[in-house]
Order: C-alpha cells, then structure tokens, then sequence
C-alpha cells in the first residue's frame, strides 16, 4: 500500500504520534501480503502469476480510492485529528492510515467514531449495522432517525475472451459497486437507482426530482448526486 500513498505527506504526523497514547492505541501495524494488487504483498499479481489465462494481469486496488485521500478522523475516545492519509479496505470493514512516509508500513485504524476527507465535496465515512454486521458506510443523508448511506464494494472482474494473436492486452480489473441503503435503527432498506427505485424514494415528489435530475444532470449512481438528491427531497 506504501506505493499509492501521497508524495509529501509522509512526516506530517511524526511527533504527534509520539505524544498521543490514545491515538497509538487506536492503530495496528499490519503487512497486507494476502491483498491482489497490494505493493507491500508477498507476490506482485500483476505481473507474477496469471491465475486467468485470459488475463495478462491486474489492474486497479482492492481499496477503496486508487490514490489515498486525506481525512479528519475522530477516536471513540473523543480525540480528533487532522490530515490523515488513509485508505478503506472494504472487503474486511477496515481503515488504514500511513503516517511515516512512503516507505512506512500501513497501520490498520481503531476504534474510530468518523472520518471525513479533506476535498471540496468532502465524504463522511461511519461504522453502521448493516446487512448483519458493522459495516463501513458513506452518510449521504440524516433527518431525525433515518440515515442514508452508501456501501461501497470492489469486485474483479475478469476478461471473458480468450487471446489469440488479434487480441490485444486484456486484465483482470478492480471495480466499484455502490448500493443505497436508508438505516433506522436495526432496520435497513435497500434503495434502487433506477426509475422505479427513485420514484420510490421521492414517493408525491417524483415528477419534481426527476426535472431537477434533468436539469442538473444528475445521475443517481454516483454519490455526491444522490447526496443532492436527498437534499432537494428532504431539505
């Protein structure tokens, strides 16, 4: 993971980790050597193996983001910190930060409340019961007790088309897949992005949602949308 992180990022958080106990309680060193298309694993899948013949490699992360992004992070214990590189590993609901420089190894982040990325359309990240177990969910939307999230998954997906000497190089790719969930309490229901699921949603409001998805060319499927979405329902 060393190798995706932020070129200059690396001694920001030196000295502060030599004077915060809880913080240093709150992180596990952990070497990644079991992860497709890690840095720091054992084996390089992209170029050392093909476990797909129709495949000449990998391309793409496990993780969630290609590049880490920066973030402000709180502590369950009430402690929070500023510009931290990190990344999501949603296959095992887990965090990592990097705070020793691109050659440091990543530290797997515990017992966080929240993090939110530094950008100008920031994402808030939360641990949520979903689906039957703590799962790691972008906030999209609160109004009292209901919560609307997004769950974000990677997939590979493999080549289907076996090479022959017109076929030109083909991978085994990283996707994202993102589904919509509105949470109230241990209860959650899945929200759908098409026509029928945003109708929906925008239960006497569909005809006016639908113009504004028009007119600002919103497309459901990607989250800073359907955080305007919400908004115009709900606001």
């Amino acid at each position: 993971m060393s190798r995706m992180m932020i070129k200059g990022l690396g001694v920001l958080i030196t000295v502060f980790l030599s004077v915060s106990t809880a913080w240093s309680q709150a992180v596990t060193t952990m070497q990644r050597t079991n992860v497709p298309g890690n840095a720091n694993s054992d084996l390089d899948y992209g170029r050392a193996f093909r476990f797909n013949v129709k495949s000449d490699g990998v391309k793409g992360t496990p993780f969630l983001f290609e590049e880490p992004k920066s973030a402000t992070i709180a502590l369950s214990g009430g402690k929070v910190y500023d510009d931290i590189p990190f990344n999501i590993y949603p296959e095992n609901e887990e965090v990592f930060i990097q705070t020793g420089g691109d050659d440091s190894d990543p530290l797997i982040l515990k017992n966080w409340e929240w993090l939110k990325t530094i950008e100008e359309q920031p994402q808030l990240f939360r641990l949520e019961y979903l689906e039957g177990k703590q799962r790691i969910v972008e906030v999209l939307y609160e109004k009292d007790r209901d919560k609307y999230v997004a769950l974000h998954s990677k997939h590979l997906v493999k080549p289907t088309t076996l090479k022959d000497g017109y076929t030109g190089p083909q991978y085994d790719v990283f996707k994202t897949n993102i589904r919509y969930f509105k949470i109230n309490g241990l209860k959650s229901t899945e929200i759908k992005t098409n026509n029928s699921g945003i109708k929906e949603l925008a239960q006497g409001q569909f005809s006016q949602v639908r113009a504004f998805m028009k007119a600002e060319k919103l497309k459901p499927e990607q989250t800073a949308d359907m955080k305007r979405i919400l908004e115009f329902l709900f606001d």
